[in-house]
């Protein structure tokens, strides 16, 4: 899987924790909204924590990033 794939499942992963969506419903906005399919899904799902909470780190700096961006313009 690449790398922007685990970022952008990281990224649904975080927003579904905020929102306590089921397991259900983010394992399917998960496909929907990254394009991939079920066993995608669930390798990433399969992750050690400690690699997730890194891309969730990484997320999170990009997000940063971004809404600094916004703001200069």
């Amino acid at each position: 899987m690449q790398y922007i794939t685990k970022l952008k499942l990281a990224s649904v992963h975080q927003i579904c924790e905020v929102e306590e969506k089921s397991t259900e419903f983010m394992i399917q906005y998960m496909q929907d909204s990254c394009n991939v399919d079920l066993d995608c899904v669930m390798a990433y799902m399969n992750t050690p924590v400690e690699v997730k909470i890194k891309l969730f780190k990484e997320v999170n700096s990009l997000v940063e990033v971004m809404a600094h961006i916004e703001q200069t313009f």
